[in-house]
């Protein structure tokens, strides 16, 4: 029910510009309400009539407005006794639709028993939003209006309108009048049968100067302008889409006040209306925001100082709304989020991403929601003029999912006092180390104050976090293969596979730490792979759409999943495809020969809608058919199961979430590891014994064999020997034979020992290169095992027959016929029709880069009206 979720809001007064009146939204249930409207020419905000009870002597002059625009929204619910809201609104031209009615519908008139006819007789554009009117039993002329003109936008915004009074049995335009004549010149679209619809001439496209480009221009060749809703050129433009300044249409307010989001005004215009000109964001205001302290002037003129000053303790997004626009927090910040499910960090972004300087210190405790302080973007100085227990500057405590500090290439001075970081399991203590040089007052961090044990207890930090590559392999339209490079020996111990994170991301500039939130309410997917190898699938993505992703590791490093490499964010975008069906299609006759066709895109283009393809032809009504269904409706026929509404993926969250919170001591896998070394005992018995090992360099000095099972020669005691053993005769003495035969035996031994030591290092090498490559199989299963589906290439023979086709794998080329448009065209005339006559119309939406990419037929029965039909609409 609609009621359920109608609510009161507070009115604004009355606030006069030149010849315009402005007021604010307003709910009208009784006549005496209806005086709010009496002097007001411009709603600013909503208006909902609802439960209005008219008796039959009512006067309807106490309901005239002078309203001329509304920028929100126009509702009309359950009022009885009200035949026509030309009574009402004589005067409207445009509902801008700012902010929508449940955050769709710009127009709703639903459910009033009495109501005969709209009656918006000077309506000319609704500029946002859907148009829902519904359930009027009695109201005729709904149908008559070109309700495809009042929008701003076609291609976007939509228009139910159904259970309403029959059109059969309603009057037409240009009805008899009162004397039972028919009347003359009247057209088709009409908002009763006294009053035409206004519709002015689109502007002409041909012999415009170049300089209007594809924007059109006036009879008088003055270009169109994007700034101007109805009209053409500034000349003759009649509403403005944005602001109006100076009686002119603008983009936006430069060197000027905005007022109501649209006019511009001057600082002195402002005053003259009693209002204040805020130098913040340069609006003209009524009262002073939240963070804005009212101040009387030396004049006696009241202004608005921002002031954010006092302790500012941020626990909601609700929470933000002082600190907006706050350049300087003459104070203290403190933030501590209590709702893990609200989706606060893209409002933090943008209420604090102007801040760039902090009086008092910053607090950040218990936010499991922040991964790192990406959200102060501009902040420069935190000045420590009050601090945390009379020492602490930056007081980081217990923030579960914290990763990360400042943002890349940011350094935040701290003028007095020190830091304070305890409890934050996935920050690295070596990058909280980094904030020394931001210190001016301290000289060190003290590890009192910088735990090494409770930061980054979770996650491995300094030299064991390595860069993992990672490159796309392949890719269509919904999967890409990512491969990563192959891992070492010694890593492949304790991994246990692989965590995928990706995004859409229309513009390269993404990062790791923008936008994220701990507990996985972002925009971050994560796809995880239990499996060592290095390839892996990513699935149900977007055709045609721009992703950004990186690649962790999964190690066992504890019992949680451990993160010890990663790799840069990269991007890749997936290949077009077919798609789905033109999502509405209208159609109407004005004349005997000639449809007037409108259509909306695919909901899913999948990639560059390059042309529509439109087909006709005579349709003959089968006794089903003529059973009276409405014709002037449209489907999708041959719908295949692609063209389903697929729900989108939804965040989820990114990152582990241990339910045990007993931290885990780091030296327990350095226990692990070390244990097996110290029981091992080889069992080898023919390994020579020796007393005496020498401490071997490197490689080359163990192939060396130097000092390997030999024992040293003491040189000074063989000096000593051959001083007291004297030669006889000649030959040599029993000292002399005894040294050389030790020489030799040690000749021997290091000969054997270097034998042995290129043996084993030839052994070593060979287990290595096993190891490695056992590892590398493990890691690389093959690209048979990880195929992701290819479109079939186009058949060289156009007129292939299908077992030609399923034997060579390819497909033969659709041949299109129809008229074909460009794909920035929603609307076509087809002329050259029979009169009276049924016609089976389809719209297809084609693709391009996709061989067969036109998407299956919306189709529609239309009638073009007979020659007499068309004569008495002319009024001959």
């Amino acid at each position: 029910m609609l009621l359920h979720l109608l609510c009161l809001c507070l009115l604004s007064p009355v606030v006069t510009i030149a010849s315009q009146s402005i007021c604010g939204s307003m709910e009208l249930r009784q006549i005496s309400d209806f005086q709010q409207m009496r002097n007001c020419s411009i709603v600013v905000g909503h208006v909902r009539i609802v439960h209005l009870e008219l008796a039959s002597n009512a006067s309807l002059t106490e309901l005239r407005s002078e309203v001329t625009e509304i920028t929100d929204y126009l509702m009309l619910y359950r009022c009885t006794g009200l035949l026509t809201l030309q009574s009402v609104f004589p005067k409207l031209k445009l509902i801008r639709g700012q902010k929508l009615l449940f955050d769709q519908y710009a127009l709703t008139v639903y459910e009033n028993r009495n109501l005969r006819e709209l009656g918006f007789v000077e309506l000319q554009r609704i500029q946002n939003g859907y148009i829902r009117i519904e359930s009027n039993p009695m109201l005729c002329f709904a149908e008559t209006v070109d309700w495809i003109y009042l929008l701003g936008n076609v291609t976007a915004q939509h228009f139910s309108i159904k259970l309403n009074k029959s059109p059969n049995h309603c009057p037409v335009c240009g009805g008899l009048s009162a004397d039972f004549s028919n009347r003359i010149n009247k057209k088709k679209y009409c908002w009763n049968m006294e009053t035409d619809q206004v519709r002015l001439e689109p502007p002409r496209r041909q012999g415009c100067p170049e300089s209007c480009g594809g924007n059109g221009c006036d009879m008088s060749g003055n270009c169109c302008q994007s700034s101007c809703i109805t009209g053409c050129s500034l000349q003759n433009c009649t509403l403005c889409a944005n602001y109006q300044r100076n009686g002119s249409c603008v983009d936006r307010c430069i060197a000027s006040y905005e007022l109501h989001k649209r006019q511009c005004i001057s600082h002195k215009e402002c005053r003259q209306l009693n209002l204040i000109p805020l130098t913040s964001g340069y609006r003209c205001v009524e009262h002073c925001p939240n963070n804005h302290k009212p101040v009387i002037e030396a004049n006696g003129m009241l202004q608005c100082q921002l002031e954010c000053r006092g302790v500012f303790h941020v626990k909601r997004g609700a929470d933000l709304e002082q600190l907006r626009d706050c350049v300087t927090i003459n104070g203290s910040l403190i933030i501590e989020l209590v709702d893990i499910k609200e989706k606060i960090v893209s409002a933090l972004e943008q209420a604090l991403g102007s801040i760039k300087e902090i009086t008092g210190y910053l607090k950040v405790v218990h936010s499991a929601q922040l991964m790192s302080f990406s959200f102060l973007q501009n902040l420069d100085t935190i000045r420590g003029d009050e601090l945390i227990e009379n020492k602490y500057a930056l007081f980081v405590v217990n923030n579960y999912h914290m990763e990360h500090i400042w943002p890349a290439n940011r350094q935040v001075a701290i003028q007095r006092g020190t830091i304070f970081f305890h409890l934050n399991p996935s920050l690295c203590y070596e990058k909280v180390l980094k904030l020394q040089s931001s210190l001016k007052s301290i000289r060190k961090i003290s590890i009192v104050d910088v735990s090494p044990n409770s930061n980054g207890e979770r996650v491995i930090c300094g030299n064991f976090v390595r860069t993992l590559d990672a490159q796309v392999e392949d890719i269509n339209a919904t999967a890409v293969r990512i491969a990563t490079n192959f891992l070492k020996c010694d890593d492949m111990e304790t991994l246990l596979g692989y965590s995928y994170h990706y995004m859409e991301a229309p513009q390269r500039n993404v990062t790791k730490y923008d936008g994220r939130h701990g507990c996985g309410h972002d925009n971050w997917l994560m796809d995880v792979s239990t499996s060592k190898n290095r390839r892996h699938v990513l699935a149900n993505l977007k055709p045609h759409t721009q992703y950004a992703y990186f690649v962790k590791t999964l190690t066992r490093t504890d019992y949680h999943m451990q993160l010890d490499a990663y790799s840069k964010i990269l991007y890749f975008r997936t290949l077009p495809s077919k798609p789905s069906p033109v999502s509405r299609l209208h159609g109407s006759s004005d004349h005997s020969t000639e449809v007037l066709l409108n259509w909306w895109p695919p909901r899913r283009p999948n990639g560059n809608i390059f042309k529509y393809i439109i087909n006709y032809e005579v349709h003959n009504l089968t006794k089903t058919e003529e059973s009276g269904r409405n014709y002037a409706t449209f489907k999708a026929s041959n719908n295949s199961f692609l063209d389903c509404d697929c729900n989108d993926l939804v965040s989820y969250d990114s990152g582990p979430q241990p339910e045990d919170e007993n931290y885990y001591s780091k030296e327990q896998i350095t226990y692990d590891d070390a244990l097996p070394n110290l029981i091992y005992v080889s069992r080898r018995k023919n390994q020579i014994k020796t007393d005496k090992f020498d401490k071997v360099l490197d490689f080359n000095d163990l192939i060396a064999g130097t000092s390997l099972n030999a024992k040293p020669i003491n040189k000074s005691s063989e000096a000593e020997t051959n001083a007291t053993t004297p030669a006889i005769n000649g030959n040599l003495t029993i000292s002399e034979k005894k040294n050389e035969t030790e020489s030799l035996e040690a000749k021997k031994a290091r000969k054997a020992a270097q034998i042995l030591a290129e043996q084993a290092a030839k052994h070593y090498d060979e287990y290595r290169e096993r190891l490695e490559q056992k590892m590398r199989e493990i890691q690389d299963t093959g690209i048979a095992d990880y195929l992701i589906q290819h479109a079939q290439p186009k058949c060289k023979d156009i007129h292939a027959s299908i077992s030609y086709q399923l034997e060579q794998k390819c497909i033969v080329e659709e041949e299109l016929s129809g008229i074909q448009l460009p794909g920035t065209q929603h609307s076509h005339k087809l002329t050259d029709l029979l009169p009276n006559q049924y016609y089976r119309i389809s719209v297809r939406a084609c693709a391009e880069g996709v061989l067969n990419g036109c998407s299956n037929p919306t189709e529609m029965l239309l009638k073009t009206i007979s020659v007499e039909v068309e004569q008495f609409m002319n009024g001959n």
